[in-house]
């Protein structure tokens, strides 16, 4: 659920975005059109690799996850399980778009992964993990009080040292709530091709974009993510770790775009996201 992931081009509709819901639901509907449409997973499959951040993250955290229990939130098509299943000792994923599951299961049959919603993970015990993986901003996509549920259930299914692990759109990036930027190029089919993407996204940022919301604690932004058709969750890194610390856990370290583990003084407007580290307590 990443605002790098890649374009589909299913906007919200206008209905949509004259519903009388709250803001909270419409955030999930209109998010939630995205990644249940068919064919979301051709959006996902050319990303292979980890990205730099979780790169050193997991290098720097590796005893978190080696040998031991983990549970990976938002699988898509399984860009992570190649890196953590070998090493763990148990390792289960899960997703809530059964084109994602399905996707899954046939790529890779020796995975085990479950069709569950973040927000309840009551198929799993207590302390059934050690680790808890959730990149690609998924927390990003659901309301605030669902983030907050979100937490709940992670910590209750981490054992007591355990580690979550999670990336999060950064409200202080330059780039946050931006609208669309053409691109330029010197080839004409190329500079087509922009012009097209260009549209697509403005249209997208138009109706979406109505739907941004500031508040103290977090705003909710529309980004490039699928074409500026999704409205996501941004959090700075003071209200990301009093948040963290008032759900039960004791923030280690956040990584930037870069990889570079930031010192509570170093600017990080140059990122987009940021990678959060936390034990449980």
């Amino acid at each position: 659920m990443s605002s790098e992931r890649a374009a589909t081009d299913t906007p919200p509709s206008e209905a949509a975005a004259a519903s009388p819901l709250s803001r909270s639901s419409l955030q999930d509907e209109i998010n939630s059109r995205i990644y249940h449409a068919r064919g979301v997973t051709n959006a996902y499959r050319s990303k292979l690799l980890l990205d730099r951040p979780e790169t050193m993250a997991l290098l720097r955290y590796q005893p978190g996850f080696f040998g031991r229990r983990v549970l990976d939130i938002g699988i898509g098509t399984g860009r992570t399980a190649g890196f953590l299943q070998p090493l763990a000792r148990r390792y289960v994923c899960i997703d809530y778009s059964q084109e994602m599951v399905d996707h899954v299961r046939k790529a890779l049959p020796g995975v085990e992964v479950h069709l569950a919603d973040m927000r309840d993970l009551s198929r799993w015990g207590a302390a059934e993990f050690d680790f808890t993986f959730a990149p690609n901003n998924v927390f990003d996509a659901v309301s605030h009080e669902d983030r907050l549920r979100i937490l709940a259930e992670a910590r209750r299914v981490l054992s007591a040292d355990g580690l979550l692990m999670f990336s999060a759109h950064n409200r202080r990036s330059r780039t946050a709530g931006k609208p669309p930027r053409l691109a330029y190029s010197r080839n004409p089919i190329a500079q087509a091709r922009y012009v097209l993407e260009y549209l697509k996204r403005t249209r997208n940022h138009l109706r979406v974009g109505r739907l941004h919301r500031h508040e103290e604690e977090y705003a909710l932004l529309n980004d490039v993510g699928h074409n500026y058709a999704l409205l996501h969750y941004y959090i700075d890194r003071d209200k990301q770790r009093r948040q963290l610390e008032a759900g039960g856990f004791r923030l280690l370290d956040v990584f930037d775009s870069d990889g570079r583990s930031l010192g509570e003084s170093d600017d990080d407007a140059s990122s987009p996201s940021l990678l959060y580290v936390a034990a449980r307590k």
